[in-house]
């Protein structure tokens, strides 16, 4: 049903749009004049690592990544670089969300690819310079594949994906192995697989098959779980990410202790939840401009989700209801989570095809609020969104401002270690050290 109504909004409010604008992308970076240097100046630098910011920095991008980051006096600035003076500016590393998904817009009207970039180009408008998206749909499986092995480049005009193609699934273990071997033959950047906690669930021994085969390919995984008792099995099993929030129940100290022993991270999707319920009525920051930046895209699902009918179905379904409980629960437990000293990565679950009012880019920002109102330092919640989501994720070469990493960072006009909120006052994005040319400086937020 739900897809039913995507494809009529999509046909209905998207076709001028998309043939007008879609079908002949503009180019959206913009390298330095020449291919040479950019050396920022004054600026406060946040490197992604927690350590302290390094205030009146200099950073240096040489041939789309960081050349040298450190204190004024500590970094020579090459012949002729263009400099640019960030004073009272602070620079941090872009945004990854460690569990998004990039799946191609139902009945689009654009080509798969098209459909795809500027979905990414959508998170890069918002500083998410990186996404790892954890389940593809069929439709767009091969173009995902595609996109992550184009972008190893200076220059990117769009974020990175990184991405675990299809979930892993099976009927028997034999039957899951096949699909790890699938995957991996397709270089997946790792694997995914569920545990609803439902009868339908695979069996213990398949899904842990998955995981089996998964660490012999190499790859790191990640499972989909609400309930304590399916994570703690995952744990048991050898999983390495839980990549939902534990809903249901307080987190134990024996789950705890099992995943600092094994060193297994924690992804809360608290933007998740909300979009369950959320649209139970009209919620008010689909008035805020600095959610209308995203409207070339979020355009074709407001409509739907603003109906009556709609709001009226979200009012009486059960699963809403109780999801709001159980964002509760899963806010309370990320504190306990992190105080007690777990890697923690910044994921949204957003740009689902088949659930509509999941913002790419926009959610992102709200995530990290919601993590910040947990209890979350906001310096914690920055690691989270930068170098713990790259740690957790696999992701080499991104994540922290270190020499020899893509210049993939975000330039704000304030500090957001004074306000979380200051991550949306975005000046720029840069990408692979080419700036974005399609993001709309922010001057205030609500």
């Amino acid at each position: 049903m739900i897809r039913h109504i995507l494809r009529l909004i999509v046909l209905v409010a998207g076709t001028v749009l998309a043939t007008a604008t879609l079908a002949s992308p503009p180019a959206a970076a913009q390298a330095p004049a020449g291919g040479g240097s950019v050396a920022f100046t004054n600026a406060r630098i946040i490197d992604g690592t927690g350590r302290a910011p390094i205030d009146r920095g200099t950073l240096v991008i040489a041939n789309g990544r960081v050349a040298a980051v450190g204190p004024a006096a500590s970094v020579m600035i090459p012949a002729g670089a263009q400099r640019i003076d960030a004073a009272g500016k602070t620079i941090v590393p872009g945004f990854i969300n460690a569990h998004a998904h990039l799946n191609v817009s139902p009945n689009a009207p654009v080509p798969v690819r098209e459909d795809l970039i500027r979905r990414l180009r959508m998170y890069a408008n918002y500083g998410v310079t990186s996404t790892v998206s954890l389940g593809s749909t069929r439709a767009d499986e091969a173009e995902g594949f595609k996109l992550m092995q184009e972008q190893d480049h200076p220059g990117l005009d769009r974020a990175r994906l990184y991405t675990a193609g299809l979930n892993a699934v099976g009927k028997t273990p034999e039957e899951a192995r096949a699909s790890v071997d699938r995957l991996a033959d397709l270089h997946a950047h790792l694997i995914k697989f569920h545990i609803n906690g439902t009868p339908n669930d695979m069996n213990e021994a398949t899904w842990s098959a998955i995981i089996d085969e998964s660490h012999k390919k190499g790859l790191r995984v990640a499972v989909h779980i609400f309930y304590q008792k399916d994570a703690k099995a995952a744990i048991d099993h050898g999983v390495d990410i839980i990549a939902h929030g534990i809903r249901d129940e307080d987190v134990s100290p024996e789950v705890i202790a099992e995943m600092k022993r094994k060193n297994v991270g924690y992804i809360p999707t608290l933007t998740r939840d909300v979009a369950v319920y959320v649209y139970e009525s009209t919620p008010d920051f689909l008035k805020d401009p600095f959610f209308q930046r995203g409207s070339s895209l979020y355009n074709e699902q407001v409509p739907m989700l603003t109906t009556p009918e709609w709001q009226d179905k979200v009012r009486k379904d059960a699963t809403a209801q109780m999801t709001k409980k159980a964002l509760v629960q899963g806010e309370k437990n990320l504190k306990t989570i992190s105080d007690a000293g777990i890697t923690i990565a910044m994921g949204t679950d957003s740009g689902v095809a088949s659930n509509p009012g999941r913002w790419q880019g926009y959610f992102e920002q709200v995530e990290l609020e919601m993590m910040n109102k947990t209890g979350m330092s906001a310096m914690k919640v920055i690691v989270a969104a930068t170098g713990d989501g790259a740690k957790l994720a696999g992701l080499k070469q991104v994540g922290t401002l270190a020499p020899g990493n893509w210049a993939d960072l975000v330039v704000l006009s304030a500090n957001p270690l004074d306000n979380i909120r200051n991550t949306r006052m975005i000046e720029s994005v840069w990408i692979g050290g080419a700036k974005q040319t399609n993001v709309t400086p922010v001057t205030q937020t609500r």
